[in-house]
């Protein structure tokens, strides 16, 4: 099944914050990765899907890899 790209956003957000007790605090990020994207429609609603590749080895039927680079920050 594949995941919405809010959600695979979501959970990568997660796995970077600081953990907990720790006295940090996590102001700013910068990510740099391959994803794979697609699109689909649920009803009349154009759905993003994307998701970390199943492997690092190449093959000759796995889909296209996209880079996503984000960058975000706290402003004041």
């Amino acid at each position: 099944m594949r995941t919405e790209l809010a959600e695979t956003l979501l959970q990568l957000f997660d796995g970077l914050d600081a953990p907990p007790h720790s006295g940090l605090v996590v102001t700013e990020l910068e990510v740099d990765m391959p994803l794979e994207v697609s699109a689909a429609t649920r009803g009349d609603e154009l759905v993003l899907l994307a998701q970390a590749p199943h492997s690092r080895w190449e093959a000759g039927f796995l889909p296209p890899v996209q880079r996503l680079h984000l960058k975000l920050g706290l402003e004041e």
